[in-house]
């Protein structure tokens, strides 16, 4: 019996003391360089909001996906993102060259994954807003380098083209199953104990897909499923953390699980570190980093860079509407989705993976993602 009222005794504390760390903390409106946060409480105005927010130091666009051949036996998997990065907020175009803005400089990572061949090709590009970039402000369409996208508003879907270096052509259709989702608390999600460390963080956790992959005069009909998050923000992390595990899973069973966890210097997760359930109807439910876990099953060594990347994991949390705890195992479908782009030194992991429950029975799908175990990573943007 004294045993049991010590164990309650402490976990009340544990509990005390992490919501003393995950109490609210009201953002800035601005930072100190003049980027607008993010505010709470905000609803998104669709399709207007999956354009571009300027005024913000930092948005991307984000998709990710499995996708199969329909007439062969060929998997693939893809990553397209593309990152917006604002200029000193007190320079203007004005003075510019009228097609080569300076305001905005745009990033596009681009990957395809052939499991079949076990191939990775990917691709870094950065351009400059005008001729080179563009992202409109009234909704989505995108055109950066390799990467473009637009809202097609009569089939209410995202059509996405991506050129990859080596005469490989991706075009894809994605209509979403279910609602966007707003992440976090009052529509916030946190990246720290920084209150600037704010973002907007909205989803389409499970988008069907229709496409083709062409490789020269060869194409292959493509179908499959996508998740895309668009996030805005002023600062990447708060300056107490040196990285992130992040994963989209997609279950057969018709529901989705976002989890990641923000990595302090000592191995630990930041209190805000999360996972999110995402039921059949788009509605989700979330625990913070006290209650789960993120554990290392293998790793994997980078031959092109030496970097060591824990690419086979287990989540273990217990499910807030269940009530129990369920085992999330992703194992690589491609050792090699090392992400180096232009630059070796901001080198990250991001590649498909085959999930697994406690049982080893394959439940689904996800695209893990691994920042932040080089040296490459941009501190804080305000």
């Amino acid at each position: 019996m004294h045993m049991w009222r010590l164990l309650i005794i402490l976990y009340t504390l544990a509990f005390n003391s992490l919501w003393a760390e995950l109490q609210w903390i009201q953002p800035p409106a601005v930072t100190d360089k003049g980027y607008r946060v993010p505010q709470p409480d905000y609803q998104p105005n669709l399709p207007k909001d999956l354009g571009a927010h300027p005024d913000y130091a930092i948005e991307w666009w984000y998709w990710v996906g499995h996708l199969e051949a329909i007439d062969s036996n060929e998997t693939f998997g893809f990553q397209s993102t593309v990152f917006r990065l604002a200029g000193d907020p007190q320079q203007s175009d004005a003075s510019d060259d009228a097609h080569l803005g300076r305001s905005q400089l745009y990033m596009s990572h681009l990957a395809l994954s052939d499991i079949a061949q076990q191939r990775y090709i990917h691709a870094e590009r950065i351009v400059r807003n005008g001729w080179q970039a563009n992202a409109a402000e009234q909704g989505l369409q995108i055109s950066a380098g390799p990467i473009t996208a637009h809202w097609n508003e009569p089939a209410q879907a995202i059509e996405m083209q991506l050129n990859y270096p080596d005469d490989t052509r991706l075009t894809l259709t994605m209509s979403s199953r279910k609602p966007m989702l707003i992440f976090g608390e009052r529509g916030l999600s946190r990246k720290g104990a920084d209150p600037a460390a704010v973002s907007w963080y909205w989803t389409y956790s499970r988008l069907d897909v229709i496409g083709t992959l062409t490789r020269g005069d060869t194409s292959i009909a493509l179908k499959g499923t996508a998740w895309m998050d668009h996030e805005i923000s002023s600062s990447q992390l708060g300056g107490d953390l040196e990285g992130w595990d992040w994963t989209a899973i997609q279950l057969d069973n018709g529901t989705e699980l976002k989890a990641y966890r923000l990595r302090r210097p000592n191995g630990g997760s930041d209190p805000w570190s999360a996972v999110y359930w995402i039921d059949a109807l788009g509605q989700h439910h979330s625990v913070y980093a006290a209650a789960f876990e993120w554990k290392t099953v293998s790793t994997w060594t980078s031959p092109h860079t030496g970097l060591r990347y824990p690419t086979e994991v287990k989540i273990l949390a217990t499910n807030p509407t269940s009530k129990k705890l369920e085992t999330y195992h992703l194992r690589p479908k491609l050792d090699d989705q090392e992400f180096t782009g232009n630059d070796s030194s901001n080198a990250y992991w991001e590649g498909a993976c085959d999930v697994f429950d406690a049982q080893g029975k394959r439940i689904g799908q996800a695209y893990l993602e691994l920042a932040g175990y080089g040296d490459g990573l941009g501190g804080k943007l305000n």
